[in-house]
């Protein structure tokens, strides 16, 4: 009976971990490898800031699309960025080009990222979009919408991030 009890647990926790292998395989069809997105968004995996966007954020607005992430992503987190990428390449190709908006992937299992992770309190996935204007920061957390419709519901979050990030460039 021990054992049932045991195997019983160790069953629900593997069909319901982040991390599983079979939720991976099962949705490999589905999310598109973020790196065959959008090739004109530079990589950048430690949210530095170029000077040249630090530069135009006295004259304009500005912003950051920072995406955290553990080592071992999901298909829901492959799809948060998948789509992010996607938003960025689709509507805002010139701004990234200008230096006004900045995307970044970040694995926060690196310890050379601990300092950003803590700064938004990110400890796994996360997406946050922050406007900076004249030294100001105001950030808005949309991870919560990324898990919420990113895999199933693109489309929504595609809307949802690109109003976000509209409203903030005003």
């Amino acid at each position: 009976m021990k054992t049932i009890k045991i195997l019983f647990f160790a069953s629900i926790i593997m069909l319901t971990a982040c991390k599983t292998k079979n939720n991976e395989q099962e949705n490999k069809g589905q999310i598109t490898d973020s790196t065959t997105v959008a090739s004109t968004i530079p990589e950048n995996l430690t949210g530095q800031i170029p000077e040249k966007t630090m530069q135009l954020s006295e004259k304009q607005a500005v912003l950051l699309i920072q995406n955290f992430h553990l080592t071992n992503r999901c298909a829901t987190c492959k799809a948060i960025e998948a789509a992010a990428r996607k938003t960025l390449e689709t509507n805002f190709k010139n701004e990234i080009t200008e230096g006004r908006i900045v995307f970044s992937v970040i694995d926060v299992d690196d310890e050379a990222n601990s300092k950003i992770a803590e700064k938004y309190q990110a400890a796994g996935s996360g997406l946050f979009v922050t406007k900076l204007f004249k030294g100001k920061e105001e950030t808005k957390d949309l991870t919560d919408d990324g898990f919420s419709y990113a895999r199933n519901e693109e489309a929504k979050f595609i809307e949802i991030l690109k109003a976000q990030i509209s409203e903030y460039l005003k």
